[in-house]
């Protein structure tokens, strides 16, 4: 039995983004239809659980303690969870049932769940800066977002300057604005607020 307790907006926030990652894992699994095909579920804890670990070091960089004592499980537990190959458990994915999921297969998925909603998060952020800039007019952050359209941050430069090599900014080639911004950009929105502080600076 998972007893995980629900302390402030951290919590909230946590629970929001593992209901993402289940929604994400069903979609791996076969979707909904499929998963009602299984008559006794005994994984969904082990998921629930592995996609709470997952966020608690990949965005709150918890040691594999913190994580088991939030958790209330082990350390070995978390362990194998945290371990777990992605890429091995996606090849194995079309012969997973109710009775094959483990702790390593569970930390795979909740890997993968957690890409995948990275991924949308960033490209939902992308849209909206988008939207927001045709409506300020702000031609270069347009120009921008329509560029970086599928890629995964955080971001390094040499995958920035790939994307938008040839971009000219106020007379200021894309590359020479690269050069002075810290890295790696860890989303959009940073993307374009350090261009445009840049932009200023060199006003």
């Amino acid at each position: 039995m998972i007893e995980i307790k629900p302390v402030g907006d951290a919590w909230e926030e946590r629970n929001k983004k593992v209901l993402r990652m289940l929604n994400e894992t069903i979609n791996l699994l076969g979707g909904p239809r499929k998963i009602a095909e299984y008559r006794n579920l005994t994984w969904i804890p082990s998921l629930i659980k592995a996609c709470y670990a997952i966020i608690l070091k990949e965005e709150e960089h918890k040691t594999s303690d913190e994580i088991a004592q939030e958790l209330a499980t082990t350390k070995n537990t978390i362990r194998k969870m945290l371990e777990a190959d992605e890429e091995e458990v996606k090849k194995k994915i079309e012969g997973i049932t109710e009775e094959k999921i483990d702790e390593h297969i569970a930390g795979g998925l909740a890997k993968l769940a957690f890409k995948l909603m990275k991924r949308k998060q960033v490209e939902e952020e992308i849209e909206n800066l988008s939207k927001t800039s045709e409506i300020l007019g702000v031609e270069w952050s347009v120009k921008i977002t329509q560029k970086i359209k599928g890629l995964d941050f955080p971001v390094n430069k040499s995958d920035l300057l790939k994307r938008l090599e040839g971009v000219v900014i106020f007379d200021k080639p894309i590359n020479e604005i690269l050069d002075k911004l810290e890295y790696p950009v860890p989303t959009p929105a940073n993307l374009l607020h350090q261009i445009s502080q840049k932009l200023k600076e060199s006003e």
